[in-house]
This record gives structure tokens, C-alpha cells and sequence, in this order.
């Protein structure tokens, strides 16, 4: 079994947990469901839950549930048990700190001369955020089309810049209509995965954040 465990916060002040299991790899993985006697469940701060499948994916099986805090340093704990099969108890993985988003903000209008100032805190903690830039604008024909950048930074710094320029799609764009734009950020660590699972996988989490803007391409 390949296991993908994903524990990650949004600022709400819950933490959700997913994990997918697939058998095989690459295109002939196969996406698996828990058979009778198979349990899935998630322990923090010594509250321990179940997880239950997301039945509004189509197609594969992922399996779920929320926790109602979303603190730095949480430890938490993901356990597979099965009455016919091997056990893997004892994947582990610490919730990197979060932060707040404090540019841009989501009534900014920027040109395309401009460039899109990104602040957050709090910063200078060991985990150097990944942080994209999405821009999408609508075409002269109301086709919209959409474009996304990276932004390099050196390390949490708590200051960085894209110019839009750099970000507008290609194509024949509507100026009279405003592009919307996104920024994604995720401070995110790998934790350690129960070597139980024969096949690998991955145990990780993170904190993640949007923050909105437009973009007039008419100034």
C-alpha cells in the first residue's frame, strides 16, 4: 500500500486530516477502499477520531475528518488497522506554525506596471514558505485564460514581490474587464510515515492561506 496523509490548517481554526491509499504505481495505481475490518483513525492533543470516506469524490476513495484546533507544533498521530492484513499504527507528523496574510488585501487593484507586494506574518521560522501567484483574465472572446508563477524567496522572510506583468496570460484579453488574481502560500513539513506501508508514501503538513486582488489592464 502507497499512503498519502495530508494534514493541513487554513486559519479557521480547524485542522483536517485526508488520506488516500493506492495499490501499483504510476498510471496502473489502482485508489483503494477500506475493506470490513479496516480503521482508519487520527489522535491530537489525546482526542483520538475516525476517519470516514469523502463521498463527493468521484472516482477514488479519500477518507477524512476535522479537528477544532489548528496550533503549532501539534503532533498528530494517523492509524491504519485491519482484522486481515498488516498494521501500520504509528505515522506521525508536527503542524508548522501559521500566519497571517497581511498583503495583498482583497480590495487591491493593481497595473501592469505594477508589482504585487506580499507580506505575512509572523516570519523567520525555519520552514520557507511556498508561495504562487495565479492571474486570471478574460479574452475579447469571454474565453478566460490563466497563468501561474512561483515567487522566489531565500527563506521566511516575510517580504517578497511579482510583478504582474509577469503573471498575465497570453492572449487576446478584454481590458474593460478586471483580471482576478490569487496568491496561494503553504508552510509545510514532512512528517514520518509508518514503514508498515509496504509500498511508501507520505505524511505532511501544512498551513495555508489565499489572499485575493484584481488587476485593471486598462491603466
Amino acid at each position: 500500500i502507497n499512503a498519502d496523509i495530508d494534514v493541513f490548517a487554513n486559519g479557521s481554526g480547524r485542522t483536517r486530516v485526508d488520506v488516500e491509499f493506492e495499490v501499483g504505481d504510476g498510471l496502473g495505481a489502482t485508489s483503494l477502499e477500506l475493506a470490513p475490518g479496516d480503521r482508519l483513525t487520527a489522535t491530537a492533543n489525546g482526542i483520538q477520531r475516525t476517519l470516514t470516506e469523502d463521498e463527493s469524490i468521484i472516482g477514488r476513495f479519500r477518507y477524512e475528518t476535522t479537528f477544532d484546533f489548528d496550533d503549532a507544533g501539534t503532533v498528530f498521530t494517523v492509524s491504519f488497522s485491519r482484522d486481515n492484513g498488516v498494521n501500520a499504527p504509528n505515522s506521525n507528523v508536527a503542524l508548522p506554525d501559521g500566519f497571517i496574510v497581511q498583503s495583498p488585501q482583497s480590495n487591491d487593484v493593481f497595473s501592469q506596471a505594477d508589482d504585487i507586494p506580499i507580506e505575512w506574518t509572523p516570519n523567520g521560522t525555519t520552514i520557507r514558505p511556498d508561495i504562487d501567484v495565479t492571474l486570471s483574465c478574460t479574452t475579447t472572446g469571454g474565453i478566460v485564460f490563466s497563468d501561474t508563477q512561483d515567487v522566489a524567496i531565500s527563506g521566511d522572510t516575510g517580504v517578497a514581490s511579482l510583478p504582474v506583468a509577469s503573471v498575465i496570460p497570453i492572449g487576446t484579453l478584454d481590458t474593460t474587464r478586471l483580471c482576478e488574481g490569487e496568491v496561494h502560500f503553504s508552510r509545510w513539513r514532512r512528517g514520518s510515515l509508518d514503514p508498515a506501508y509496504g509500498e511508501g508514501g507520505n505524511i505532511t503538513a501544512e498551513h495555508i492561506r489565499r489572499a485575493q486582488f484584481f488587476v485593471d489592464l486598462s491603466l
